[in-house]
């Protein structure tokens, strides 16, 4: 008697056959794929590494690179600008600008408290040209272009007076090779040693730096007087700085 086709056994060796046929078929697809993803992978890393260092790695600019910058791209931010022709940056808690040496045309980046753009409210009145005509015949010292910088010892704001004073006397000598010699306009502590010069006790160049109000400079035969309250005086010694650089009017 002819025992009974058992189907799931035919069942059985069919399917394992086509499963096993599917995938031979789908491995060389997705051997391919996972190649060139691992390609793209490896060129992006690569490409990373070589461009990364170029960007985090880059020297810092120069403050004659910024300057130069700065004129070339007409830059007018908070931070750097053009006024008059010339380029400052602020750079260090300092306003910069390049000046030549009147003398010898060396290039300087001198420093200021303020630039350009905040002192346009400061007036300079009078005529600066009888200082300057007598630093040359000036008997203050052996060496000429010197002048007497003088302050009054019980000023209440001794601190601006300093900071006016140093900031006045670098850019004079820096530029000008102008060079102070220090005065008081009455005796007091500091003043031991110093002469005692007012606009009015010599024909000699002289310059006062005074604490007062309104803010500005003005010039009376040989005496140009700068005169502020608290950081004015800063701001008025820096107005009359610019103005021998002929940057403001």
């Amino acid at each position: 008697m002819d025992e009974p086709i058992k189907t799931e056994d035919t069942q059985e060796k069919v399917t394992p056959h086509l499963v096993e046929s599917v995938s031979v078929e789908e491995t060389p697809q997705t051997s391919s794929k996972a190649f060139f993803i691992g390609l793209g992978i490896f060129v992006v890393i690569l490409v990373a590494i070589l461009l990364i260092p170029r960007f985090f790695n880059q020297q810092p600019q120069t403050l004659t690179e910024i300057h130069q910058e700065t004129i070339a791209e007409g830059i007018d931010s908070e931070t750097r600008y053009v006024y008059n022709g010339y380029s400052f940056v602020f750079y260090d808690n300092l306003w910069y600008t390049q000046i030549a040496n009147a003398i010898t045309g060396d290039l300087y980046n001198v420093p200021l408290h303020f630039g350009p753009k905040n002192l346009t409210d400061i007036v300079i009145t009078g005529d600066l040209d009888p200082f300057f005509g007598r630093l040359p015949t000036s008997n203050i010292s052996n060496y000429s272009y010197r002048y007497y910088l003088t302050f009054d010892p019980q000023d209440p704001e001794m601190g601006y007076v300093a900071l006016a004073s140093g900031e006045l006397t670098q850019n004079l000598v820096k530029t000008f090779n102008i060079a102070p010699v220090s005065a008081c306009i009455q005796q007091g502590i500091g003043c031991e040693s110093v002469p005692i010069v007012t606009c009015n006790s010599t024909d000699a160049p002289v310059m006062l730096l005074k604490s007062g109000s309104p803010t500005l400079v003005y010039a009376n035969g040989n005496c140009i007087t700068i005169q502020g309250d608290g950081p004015e005086l800063v701001r008025a010694t820096d107005r009359l700085i610019l103005k021998l650089y002929n940057v403001m009017i």
